[in-house]
């Protein structure tokens, strides 16, 4: 967003630059209105992109959530031998989870031209999260 940001203001001053020899006053407060519609129209579209991704994730979370619950359950009927493991690998996936959601209100906190930052790792705490839930669904007998 800053690259964008930095290339449309130096397109604005070159503009500038050739409406002042070249062209009207006019002409100029034209060009330099377009820039700041199309700067306007970037920020908007990385916000929309911003909070698609963030509902996308919570959406993957409330989901994990109540599943989660069931899977507790499901732990808590087992041998007792074979309960520990499940609950090492439950609590890890809980941990998994909590620190994934930290991050979403990190991410939820930063500027919008910074969001990208945090949008990566967060991809990547998502997918080790269902892989942990899948992982302990298969552990338990339940189809994924």
């Amino acid at each position: 967003m800053k690259r964008l940001t930095i290339y449309l203001v130096t397109i604005l001053f070159s503009l500038g630059s050739v409406a002042c020899t070249e062209k009207s006053e006019d002409d100029m407060q034209q060009a330099q209105e377009e820039v700041e519609e199309t700067i306007e129209s970037a920020e908007k579209e990385v916000k929309v992109k911003k909070q698609e991704f963030l509902n996308n994730v919570e959406e993957d979370l409330a989901e994990m959530e109540d599943e989660m619950k069931e899977l507790k359950q499901k732990i808590d009927g087992e041998s007792e031998e074979k309960k520990s493991e499940l609950q090492k690998q439950w609590e890890s996936l809980n941990d998994k989870k909590d620190k994934l959601e930290n991050d979403l209100e990190e991410l939820k906190a930063k500027a919008d031209e910074n969001w990208y930052d945090l949008k990566e790792n967060i991809d990547d705490q998502l997918d080790s999260v269902k892989d942990s839930f899948d992982s302990l669904k298969t552990e338990l007998g339940i189809e994924s």
